[in-house]
């Protein structure tokens, strides 16, 4: 899709897209969660989830967020290739001191706050992706559903910024990822126009292409939420979660397959280690499957620790060690599982 056809389909799509934070919409009839007050303590004994291989037991004392950080809802996840741990949150409110991006060494500590100012927590961050480029130099891209994406390095420090005017269409971009080739940035425009748009990676240009909309065909989309590379096939794969799918593309932005379980309901995101995929679900599961996309372990995130807090897994990522980190969208939490062997 070119320029002039993408702003065409995008304002059509504009009125019967989503609107405001669509994780809200999708659970608009629950209760807020009071994150302070009465936590139950945690059973005595240890909380163990998943089937065969894929065992894991809940770590609260790993993944510990600086006192200073007030969050309202936990959203990116991704690891370097030293094995550290980057998150990025919505805060309560910003202010000067505010920072919303976090580095964690590989173990799960060492909590640090990273950049210069308070630039990355306005808006919605959301979307968080790390990409190595032939030099061996790493980024990251940032997707803020105030129709923004950052791209800054591992430090935090911004190194581009485009926001897109109102007559670029209906634009609230919920995740952003570079292919191999490096040149491009296709953004997922979960919140806006359902649509996936392609960035020229070294400026954050319009490349003039999208594709998607609005839709519940294959190829069409309803709230693409995550997007990942999937070098096990060498295609992007897309978390549609109002489909409940998830859904296979070509670079270039051709339909392949799809991805169906009735343990996926609501899938926000997919990472990928050697031939199995995480999947983390907002309805409360992480999600395993295997080198066929096939089911073989479900950890029960929501069902275990929802009353503390962990009810809808927003982005997960397998450790350099095979541990998982997690971090559910509202109220805010990060936690570590450990792989039982």
């Amino acid at each position: 899709m070119n320029r002039r056809h993408f702003l065409h389909a995008s304002a059509a799509l504009t009125a019967a897209a989503f609107t405001g934070h669509a994780d809200s919409h999708h659970h608009a009839d629950e209760a807020p969660f009071d994150a302070a007050v009465n936590q139950p303590p945690l059973p005595e004994h240890p909380l163990i989830s998943g089937t065969g291989e894929f065992r894991y037991e809940y770590v609260p004392d790993k993944l510990v967020l600086p006192s200073e950080v007030k969050m309202r809802n936990g959203h990116g996840l991704c690891l370097d290739t030293q094995g550290n741990i980057f998150f990025t949150f919505e805060a309560e409110q910003v202010d000067e001191h505010t920072r919303c991006l976090v580095r964690f060494a590989p173990d799960g500590t060492s909590a640090e706050l990273l950049g210069a100012n308070n630039d990355l927590a306005h808006g919605v961050p959301h979307g968080l992706n790390i990409h190595i480029d032939k030099d061996g130099h790493a980024v990251l891209y940032h997707a803020n559903n105030d129709a923004t994406v950052h791209k800054t390095t591992l430090d935090g420090q911004i190194l581009w910024t485009q926001k897109w005017t109102p007559q670029m269409g209906n634009y609230k971009p919920t995740d952003a990822v570079v292919p191999p080739a490096g040149d491009r940035v296709v953004v997922a425009d979960g919140y806006g126009s359902s649509m996936l748009h392609v960035l020229k990676a070294a400026d954050g240009v319009y490349a003039g292409k999208s594709w998607g909309g609005l839709g519940s065909a294959h190829g069409e989309l309803n709230c693409p939420h995550g997007i990942t590379y999937d070098p096990r096939r060498k295609l992007l794969l897309t978390a549609d979660r109002g489909n409940k799918r998830l859904e296979y593309f070509t670079v270039n932005g051709f339909y392949h397959s799809t991805i169906e379980a009735k343990e996926i309901t609501a899938p926000c995101n997919a990472d990928i280690r050697g031939d199995h995929v995480l999947v983390p679900d907002l309805d409360g599961p992480l999600v395993i499957l295997d080198g066929d996309n096939k089911v073989v372990s479900v950890i029960e995130v929501g069902k275990l620790l929802g009353d503390r807090g962990f009810r809808h897994p927003h982005d997960a990522i397998w450790l350099a060690n095979g541990d998982i980190a997690v971090c559910t969208w509202n109220p805010g939490r990060l936690g570590y599982w450990k792989r039982l062997v």
